[in-house]
């Protein structure tokens, strides 16, 4: 519907257009005005004889400009979800390394901020999720509310998926360590059961090397 509406508008513009250059012909200024009166007479007097085909034609004509949009469209998305794939799935761990992972990330987390982790009882998984598998470790520090907020912070902003699900403060009342919690906490990350992308994508390897490739170069440019 809306490609006739657009078809009898074009052929209404051409009308007025031929009705137009007639009324300049008829006041004697025709000369300035032959090109276009023999383009507009010729392209009228196709829609006249031939306005089927020709109708047709620009039916055809809209019918692939949409869908070469549409082609368009799935190609863009389809590069925003590989890269997204790209950018997110280096940051699981691999599940081969389910076992020490967790807890060299915790004990890694700990060192930096200077700070001494207990570990409270083993590494739980949960494998009932057909794509990946749910690890936890509770951990304890003692720790002042400030020092537990910066070192909860760098936590939720590691690059990799580590993640503090639950917490509980318990107040130290020795007069020796005025100020200071004990903290309990369950750390988790993910492990999926299958990394996709190299599965999905041939120029995996490429693709990844030049994400590696990258930090390098940063870091050798800003130590020049």
């Amino acid at each position: 519907m809306a490609a006739n509406l657009k078809n009898n508008k074009q052929v209404e513009a051409l009308k007025k257009g031929f009705q137009d250059i007639q009324t300049v012909m008829q006041e004697g200024n025709y000369k300035l005005f032959v090109k276009q009166f023999v383009a507009v007479l010729v392209v009228f007097l196709g829609f006249k004889y031939c306005s089927g085909q020709f109708a047709d034609k620009i039916n055809n004509y809209n019918g692939q400009i949409d869908a070469i949009n549409m082609q368009q469209s799935s190609e863009r998305e389809y590069m925003t979800n590989k890269d997204l794939l790209f950018e997110l799935e280096p940051r699981f761990p691999d599940i081969s390394d389910k076992n020490g992972w967790l807890t060299s990330q915790i004990l890694g987390a700990f060192k930096e901020a200077d700070l001494t982790p207990q570990m409270d009882g083993s590494q739980t998984e949960d494998a009932s999720n057909p794509t990946y598998e749910a690890v936890s470790l509770q951990v304890s520090s003692e720790m002042d509310f400030t020092r537990f907020a910066h070192f909860l912070a760098d936590i939720e902003n590691n690059d990799e998926y580590l993640k503090v699900s639950d917490f509980s403060i318990t107040k130290d009342t020795d007069p020796e360590h005025l100020g200071s919690n004990k903290i309990a906490m369950k750390f988790n990350t993910i492990f999926p059961k299958e990394k996709i992308a190299k599965k999905l994508f041939k120029d995996y390897d490429k693709i990844m090397a030049q994400k590696r490739a990258k930090p390098e170069a940063k870091k050798q440019a800003g130590g020049k």
